[in-house]
């Protein structure tokens, strides 16, 4: 491999050399930073054998996503909000990224709930992160970049800028800050225009921490777990977007309401999913609904996407659907803004 084939890898993946040396970090191990990217690419220095192996092994070009035969799209930050918890809404966040990222997409998950689950599901530590400042809370109130804490994962399918314990002080410390709801987007800016989608796995309430996400958002997916009550909690969500809506964000759209944990052998959530679907009929789009199954706890626990470990499962095509939508979705946007 040469530096041009090199430099040719790295473009394909719309990365700019620090991201790029970042993707390689997080996939071998190693530490190489931008200024060894520019001596590849130049000729400087010789590629190493481990680097070159990985990018044209089956291993390295399946992580580069594969864009060529996507149509333009309109890049969207989509946060995945309800105050309630246990509704799958780290699930659905984890593995609708990793859903988007196989139809060609760049993607970022940003973990935004202190309890870190979507970093722990994606395989890493938040104790880790939280040891080597390297969290979400560097970014919000530290003064880091994105770039110095996003991490690959999934092979480097999906860039994640993890969370840890320590964002729940920003919680508090976020109030004595001017125009504090919009702190998330003005530091998102900086890699908006990197990535196709960037989805927000929300905190399960409405603080802070949530508000900026849903400042920073295009898009509010919302799941609800097929339940008895299973909208309790939702006209005050709706409230809240609301309000952004009207002090901060009017771009800001509801995408849908995500029925999840279904069994359609249980009469409680036949029940339930139709009163989603009656009650939301004309306001919102209600999604297909997200089965029961153990395979996303199996997943979780070993620190994949469900939709990653096992793509043919029929538990996981709800997530592959779902972003076949979002993607459609995105594109009819883009077909209208040009238009």
């Amino acid at each position: 491999m040469n530096g041009e084939e090199l430099r040719a890898i790295r473009e394909r993946r719309a990365e700019d050399q620090l991201s790029f040396a970042t993707w390689l970090n997080g996939a071998l191990n190693r530490r190489y930073d931008r200024s060894r990217i520019s001596r590849w690419e130049s000729g400087a220095e010789r590629i190493p054998q481990q680097v070159a192996g990985f990018l044209a092994g089956q291993g390295g070009m399946a992580a580069v996503p594969q864009n060529t035969g996507m149509p333009k799209m309109q890049r969207a930050v989509v946060a995945v909000a309800n105050q309630k918890g246990g509704v799958g809404k780290t699930t659905t966040a984890v593995n609708l990224s990793y859903a988007l990222s196989t139809l060609g997409l760049k993607v970022m998950l940003l973990d935004s709930d202190p309890q870190g689950n979507a970093t722990v599901h994606m395989g890493l530590d938040p104790g880790e992160i939280e040891t080597q400042r390297k969290g979400i809370y560097n970014v919000v109130r530290g003064g880091a970049s994105f770039d110095s804490i996003l991490q690959p994962v999934c092979g480097g399918a999906v860039m994640l800028a993890p969370s840890s314990i320590g964002l729940a002080a920003a919680e508090t410390e976020l109030v004595a800050e001017p125009d504090n709801s919009l702190v998330l987007k003005e530091k998102l800016a900086e890699v908006r225009n990197r990535y196709d989608v960037i989805v927000i796995d929300c905190p399960p309430n409405l603080g802070l921490l949530t508000i900026n996400a849903l400042a920073a958002s295009d898009l509010v997916l919302i799941p609800v777990q097929t339940e008895v009550f299973a909208g309790l909690g939702v006209p005050l969500l709706l409230e809240t977007i609301a309000k952004i809506r009207r002090r901060s964000n009017p771009s800001l759209n509801i995408f849908g309401i995500l029925p999840t944990m279904f069994s359609s052998r249980l009469t409680q959530d036949q029940a339930s999913l139709r009163e989603i679907q009656e009650h939301y009929e004309g306001r919102t789009r209600v999604l297909n609904a997200v089965p029961r199954a153990t395979l996303f706890a199996q997943a979780s626990g070993a620190g994949r996407p469900a939709i990653e470990a096992d793509p043919n499962s029929n538990s996981v095509q709800a997530y592959g659907e779902l972003a076949r939508e979002l993607a459609a979705h995105l594109q009819t946007a883009e077909d209208a803004h040009v238009s």
